[in-house]
């Protein structure tokens, strides 16, 4: 099994709004995150490769820089979020339908970066086998295909 990494970085802040998140948690705090795709086939391509790293490259840091770089991270329904547009409503909030804690925004990479593989050329059975996302030097996540 061939396999590749491919990583980039973002800036974001995010606030988990359950109740029974610790208070910590539920205020608005930013990380430095970095995030590493896994990426895997049993074979390669004409060219020797199981993707090309400069079209996953440029599709996924796309992603990353338009929908999580400086964004602030929050459930959908956030009352943070709407107090905030109330008064800057072109902010930059994602609003997912999930509390952003790292173990539920690797899942949510790996959704991304699976759909974003699929639209390009790649070796036959090539997947994305996992994302770590390294949410401070000492916390990360990961989500693995089962």
């Amino acid at each position: 099994m061939y396999s590749v990494e491919i990583r980039h970085n973002f800036e974001t802040a995010h606030r988990l709004s359950s109740p029974d998140s610790p208070v910590k948690c539920q205020s608005i705090h930013g990380h430095s995150w970095w995030v590493t795709v896994h990426i895997e086939g049993p074979e390669l391509d004409a060219n020797g490769m199981l993707v090309e790293f400069g079209d996953f490259k440029r599709a996924w840091r796309a992603f990353l820089d338009g929908q999580l770089d400086h964004h602030l991270v929050v459930r959908e329904g956030d009352i943070v979020a709407a107090a905030i547009r109330g008064v800057q409503p072109e902010a930059r909030i994602l609003e997912l339908p999930f509390d952003p804690s790292t173990e539920n925004l690797a899942r949510f990479l790996y959704d991304n970066a699976a759909e974003i593989l699929a639209t390009l050329d790649h070796a036959p059975g090539v997947r994305v086998r996992e994302i770590h996302v390294q949410e401070t030097m000492v916390n990360a996540a990961t989500w693995r295909a089962t």
